[in-house]
C-alpha cells in the first residue's frame, strides 16, 4: 500500500470519489485548493485500483482539523481509512499537536464508529448543519 501526497494530476480521481462518498461533495476547485495548501492531502494509491482513499486536513497552530476522510465505496471496510488516520496520528505526535478535531454527519454510523474506535470523543452537536438538514457531530481526540 502506498500513502502519498496527492498531486494536481489526482484531482479527477479525487473528485469522482468525493461525489460517490459525500452527499454534499466538494468541488474540483475546493480539492485543488486543498492540494495547494501547505499540508498535504494524503491518499492511498493502489497500483491495481488507483486512488481508493483520501484524507484532507488542516494544521492549526497546535491542532489538526480533519476536513474529509473518504474511502471509495468499493474499497470500504478494508482498513484504508484506519491507515490514513494512523498516518495522521504519527505525524501529529511528531509535531506535538495537542488535539485533532473533526465533524461528521450524525447519521454516518460507520464513520462515528471508526472515530470512536480511534479515541475520538463527541464534544458537540451542530443541528441542521449540512445543506440537507443533517446534524453534525463534533469530535476531538487529545494527543
Amino acid at each position: 500500500m502506498n500513502i502519498r501526497a496527492a498531486t494536481l494530476a489526482d484531482i479527477p480521481a479525487l473528485h469522482a470519489m468525493e461525489q460517490q462518498c459525500n452527499p454534499s461533495p466538494w468541488s474540483a476547485a475546493q480539492l485543488t485548493s486543498s492540494i495547494n495548501a501547505p499540508q498535504p492531502v494524503w491518499i492511498i494509491d493502489l497500483p491495481e485500483h488507483g486512488v481508493v482513499a483520501m484524507l484532507v486536513w488542516q494544521k492549526l497552530p497546535d491542532e489538526v482539523e480533519i476536513h474529509l476522510l473518504n474511502t471509495h465505496p468499493v474499497h470500504r471496510r478494508q482498513g484504508y481509512a484506519q491507515q490514513l488516520l494512523e498516518h495522521l496520528f504519527q505525524w501529529a505526535q511528531q509535531q506535538h499537536i495537542s488535539r485533532i478535531l473533526l465533524e461528521v454527519r450524525a447519521n454516518n454510523c460507520g464513520a462515528l464508529q471508526l472515530y470512536e474506535h480511534n479515541g475520538f470523543k463527541r464534544c458537540g452537536l451542530r443541528r441542521n448543519y449540512y445543506q440537507n438538514g443533517d446534524d453534525a457531530v463534533l469530535m476531538e481526540k487529545l494527543c
